[in-house]
């Protein structure tokens, strides 16, 4: 039987960033497009200096602007 290879802590990072942004359910648990980090309702709640980063590629600064963006909606 073959073994699943195991992942790094980055590449397990890197695949929930992916998996955030494929899903089509936001963190709320309401309906969002693909490939956006939020649905609409709660980009509204994020002023723009969070809003801006979240259009950053994976690698390249999302992850950061994601978690920030969260820990603003958690509040």
């Amino acid at each position: 039987m073959l073994k699943q290879p195991r992942m790094t802590q980055e590449e397990k990072d890197r695949l929930f960033y992916i998996q955030a942004l494929k899903s089509g359910q936001c963190r709320c648990e309401r309906p969002k497009q693909r490939g956006r980090a939020f649905c609409y309702k709660c980009w509204l709640r994020l002023p723009l200096d969070l809003r801006m980063p979240l259009y950053r590629k994976i690698g390249d600064g999302f992850e950061q602007a994601y978690d920030n963006a969260t820990k603003y909606l958690n509040g």
